[in-house]
């Protein structure tokens, strides 16, 4: 039962930080931005998603549309 223990602990520890931060996350706003041309369809442009965040770093995504 003791290495069980120690083993929730250690995850714990882990994954404790990580979640406490996302939480703190408060959402600003999203940006969209053409930023070229996909590469299978040359037609298509490339949009850069930006997820803004108030006390976190901004999530950047690629999408071919």
């Amino acid at each position: 039962m003791r290495i069980i223990n120690k083993l929730a602990d250690r995850l714990l520890e882990k994954v404790a930080p990580t979640v406490t931060a996302d939480a703190g996350c408060i959402y600003l706003r999203t940006d969209y931005y053409v930023t070229g041309q996909c590469k299978g369809n040359p037609m298509a442009p490339r949009v850069r998603t930006t997820v803004s965040y108030d006390n976190c770093p901004p999530k950047v995504t690629y999408n071919c549309s």
